[in-house]
């Protein structure tokens, strides 16, 4: 799609006003001095983005009914229609919105609800410094997915389907008393969809200030066994996959496949002495390297199953056939929702370019290389036809990098990966 293509989509439609290619955030909260605060904050980025403030949430959907917007940011606790109350009727009407919580509010309830309706959580006071770069990344991975119906769909998923069985296992573990936080997390983490819901918590202030979680069982320890109790029983942040369209058993193959590629990835980026953080987003990036197939299963069932066959028919690999029906891969996809859900910024690039290293400008061994590599190699033994892969190693990237003669190390870890798991 060009350039001119992009400026007409987002140009005026629907009988609301909106300035082509114009980024807008709309600010809500009842005191106006915050308010005052935020546009006195922002006054350098006037010019790249228009900004509209309200002081109560009628008066915000008054305005969205006017005009278009990219991103909402409000707080929760006001008088009449709360935050809550507020991003629940966004989440209906403009699902392709970005939904941000900007409060000093940590009522345990409020906060529960705000998890299923809100992508980020931010906690007042905000510095300067994290609120531009919350709402700046919010609206640069607008750019990732040029469809407006592929951004409504990805903005409205608040939650990604898990294997029955793990759902069961984690219901069944919250009567134990005597287990602990981190074992909480282990189970978690055998699941995508769950390993990726409690990042988002995790790495936002939904529960406090934000920090950099990298793991389940850190994201578990941190949010606490009555936290995920709550989530996981009361508010259904975890939702179970059911049937229909994608059969069961490829979810089932997904799960093993990207658990499979996160553990090599880890082994690989450690043996090559690469640095913490870009060890951790090989792991977890590789646990979710494929999280938006897991969002195209979910909410385009019969649409992907069609793909997945057609793949396997003509022995393509599947993100070429999901470009061609859905016009992004599952790669971009799943980067947008993770980038949304406020993940560590180096995980969604490894989730984004795991099929496009020629995109990357990096020339070193990046985590998103890593998981390429893995991936390709985990394909060439799983052997599993209901995920419809087919790919090769990125050799010119590799030899850009002067680390194609690391090839035959990593098939070895991996190898012997594969034989540890057949011993247990």
């Amino acid at each position: 799609m060009n350039q001119q293509t992009v400026l007409l989509d987002n140009g005026v439609k629907c009988g609301k006003q909106v300035l082509a290619a114009t980024k807008r955030v709309l600010f809500v909260d009842d005191e106006q001095n915050i308010l005052d605060g935020i546009r006195r904050t922002l006054h350098g980025m006037r010019t790249e983005w228009q900004m509209a403030f309200s002081v109560s949430g009628e008066e915000a959907l008054r305005k969205l009914e006017e005009s278009e917007f990219d991103v909402i940011v409000t707080d929760m606790r006001m008088p009449g229609m709360s935050g809550s109350e507020l991003l629940t009727e966004v989440l209906q009407r403009y699902p392709s919105m970005v939904r941000i919580v900007l409060s000093g509010t940590v009522e345990h309830d409020l906060v529960l609800r705000s998890a299923t309706t809100a992508h980020q959580y931010l906690v007042k006071p905000c510095d300067a410094a994290t609120l531009r770069a919350t709402l700046d990344t919010a609206l640069r991975i607008r750019e990732i997915l040029i469809s407006p119906k592929l951004r409504s769909l990805v903005s409205r998923v608040t939650s990604l389907p898990s294997l029955p069985s793990v759902h069961a296992k984690l219901v069944e573990s919250l009567e134990n008393p005597e287990i602990s936080s981190r074992e909480m997390g282990e189970i978690i983490a055998q699941d995508v969809g769950m390993t990726a819901k409690l990042l988002q918590l995790a790495n936002s202030a939904f529960f406090g200030l934000y920090r950099y979680v990298a793991s389940p069982s850190e994201a578990a320890i941190y949010l606490g066994l009555e936290t995920i109790r709550a989530l996981t029983l009361s508010t259904g942040v975890f939702s179970v996959f059911q049937q229909g369209g994608v059969a069961e058993p490829f979810i089932g193959e997904l799960q093993r496949h990207s658990m499979k590629v996160g553990m090599v990835a880890s082994i690989i980026a450690k043996r090559e002495n690469l640095p913490k953080k870009i060890c951790d987003s090989s792991l977890i990036g590789g646990l979710l390297h494929d999280v938006g197939k897991l969002v195209l299963a979910a909410h385009c069932p019969k649409e992907y199953d069609e793909v997945l066959a057609d793949a396997r028919k003509e022995g393509v690999a599947c993100h070429e056939r999901e470009r061609q029906v859905f016009g992004a891969t599952h790669a971009e996809i799943g980067a947008y929702l993770l980038w949304l859900w406020g993940l560590p910024d180096e995980m969604c690039k490894a989730v984004a370019f795991h099929h496009r290293l020629a995109d990357c400008s990096e020339t070193s061994l990046t985590a998103a290389a890593v998981i390429h590599v893995t991936d390709v190699l985990e394909h060439e033994v799983e052997g599993a036809p209901e995920l419809a892969c087919r790919a090769d190693i990125d050799m010119n990237y590799l030899n850009k990098t002067a680390l194609v003669d690391h090839v035959p190390e990593w098939r070895r870890l991996r190898d012997e990966f594969v034989s540890r798991g057949e011993q247990a």
